[in-house]
């Protein structure tokens, strides 16, 4: 028998039974105070004369956020929450339709994560491309979740540091 293969058993065990601590009432209790306490923040209302000074950016998130990002699709999103460290504080991503149903499916399942992670905000991170992001950035506003847009480039450039392999030098090889 395989000794990794009972090692990453242990492991799961050892999580389902951290995520049963937390009652279901608890849990509830949690959620609602996290919702309580969303406030939405924009660039625009953290920026002076047009320009933010040096670290304003990296300023504004903190400790006690949950930074989820968005994969953006034309009739289904896809969701992950991290931490501050780039951790993954799920189990997998979350797949949501682009209607009033889905928004509220994954404002339930951010404010859940938030909650089991005791987080008191949620950012909302995501590459504004296409239209199909309008609906969904202004419904969390609305629900008092900071919504801020990533650069495809960036998220291109951090794909690249990850994987340790530049586009040009992909395409190099193949030819």
């Amino acid at each position: 028998m395989n000794v990794k293969a009972n090692q990453t058993k242990k492991q799961v065990n050892v999580e389902n039974q951290a995520n049963l601590l937390l009652s279901t009432e608890e849990l509830r209790k949690r959620m609602e105070g996290v919702e309580k306490e969303l406030k939405s923040y924009t660039w625009r209302e953290l920026e002076t004369n047009g320009k933010f000074a040096k670290n304003d950016k990296l300023s504004f998130i903190t400790d006690d956020m949950l930074i989820v990002g968005c994969d953006i699709g034309s009739e289904t999103h896809y969701i992950r929450a991290i931490d501050i460290r780039g951790r993954e504080l799920g189990k997998g991503a979350f797949e949501f339709s682009n209607t009033a149903e889905g928004f509220e499916n994954a404002k339930a399942w951010m404010l859940k994560h938030a909650a089991q992670n005791e987080k008191r905000q949620i950012v909302l991170g995501l590459e504004p491309t296409g239209h199909y992001w309008f609906a969904l950035a202004a419904w969390m506003i609305s629900e008092g979740i900071s919504v801020v847009q990533v650069n495809p480039y960036a998220v291109k450039q951090s794909k690249e540091i990850e994987d340790n392999i530049s586009t040009r030098m992909t395409e190099r090889i193949r030819n």
